[in-house]
């Protein structure tokens, strides 16, 4: 048994740590065994093996048709509407257009027509800089900055009704 770089080696199989395997598990959110297997297949590196396990995952959601997968192929089919002078006028999700359709059938018909007669190009295509996971991430960011700023509120206004009642202390007089 040999030590190298805090890393353990038995008979050349890297053994991997359950700290390891919980940390990749814990970021990835794959099994206890895949976890070990891809941090054993690099050498322990985590890095190495989150990427792996995320190429792997991305493809397994698009193969399996999950929401994600499917929101993203929903959301990356745009319909955009442009004047005579090449301007755009409307870019939107075809989702929108579906559900606006569904909701107010003669008003979509009535702009269709009036898009066409006024010599509007419309252009359906795929946006592949669209990505359901990149808009989730923004919104846990957005929601993590606004549990921060709420905390720093309340600790402001806890440390104001402090001083003020301090304040009050030292106002009064107690005759007894």
């Amino acid at each position: 048994m040999y030590k190298i770089n805090k890393k353990l080696y038995i008979g050349g199989i890297m053994k991997v740590t359950l700290e390891q395997i919980d940390e990749l598990r814990n970021r990835v959110n794959v099994s206890y065994e895949e976890a070990k297997r891809t941090l054993e297949k690099n050498d322990g590196d985590l890095i190495k093996s989150i990427i792996e396990l995320e190429k792997k995952k991305g493809r397994k959601d698009e193969k399996k048709g999950s929401f994600t997968g499917l929101a993203n192929k929903l959301l990356a089919l745009r319909m955009s509407i442009k004047n005579k002078d090449g301007n755009t006028i409307l870019n939107v999700p075809v989702v929108v257009v579906l559900l606006t359709f569904l909701m107010s059938f003669w008003s979509v018909i009535f702009l269709f027509v009036l898009a066409i007669l006024t010599s509007c190009k419309i252009n359906i295509y795929k946006d592949k800089s669209i990505n359901v996971n990149n808009l989730k991430k923004n919104m846990q960011e957005t929601v993590d900055k606004i549990k921060d700023k709420s905390v720093e509120i309340f600790k402001d206004d806890e440390e104001e009704e402090l001083r003020d009642s301090q304040d009050e202390s030292e106002n009064e007089i107690i005759i007894e």
